[in-house]
């Protein structure tokens, strides 16, 4: 990692796993172990999300996707394999300016996103479509929060 900064981390829900982003927009992924004879962060994945700067990593609630925010004006979608192989699944392009932040639905199934442009987007991952628009914001929207149940 060297002198670059880390720009977000994100901690899974089970405990498995931590995600970190630095400001060049590299993504390093830690398997975290509770063997008391091994080391408690192992490393497991590293690789090139966006070639501008990351604002947002986060993993969802069932740990088998990575979103990813940046400068470059997209959110990335990725899949985390069992083996801890990253798969690029879908890039959400809509925003006009930088995406600050994310926050995925209780069942993974939606991301909602926010962003310089003023406006939060609410996304569906499935389809990777903006479902629902949230304007009238008169500066950047650069947090978002998303409060929903998991009913299943």
């Amino acid at each position: 990692m060297g002198e670059i900064p880390m720009r977000s981390i994100s901690v899974a829900s089970d405990g498995s796993l931590l995600v970190a982003g630095n400001n060049k927009g590299k993504v390093f992924i830690w398997r975290i172990c509770d063997d008391p004879s091994q080391d408690r962060f192992q490393p497991v994945s590293k690789f090139q999300a966006h070639n501008r700067y990351l604002t947002r990593c986060l993993l969802s609630p069932d740990v088998k996707l990575l979103a990813t925010c940046s400068a470059d004006k997209t959110i990335k979608i990725w899949s985390i394999a069992s083996n801890y192989d990253v798969k690029l699944e879908k890039s959400l392009v809509g925003h006009q300016r930088w995406v600050w932040d994310c926050a995925f639905s209780a069942d993974s199934a939606y991301l909602v996103t926010a962003s310089s442009d003023h406006v939060a987007r609410l996304w569906e991952l499935s389809s990777g479509e903006t479902v629902r628009q949230y304007n009238g914001h008169r500066k950047a929207a650069v947090c978002v929060a998303l409060n929903d149940v998991n009913l299943a």
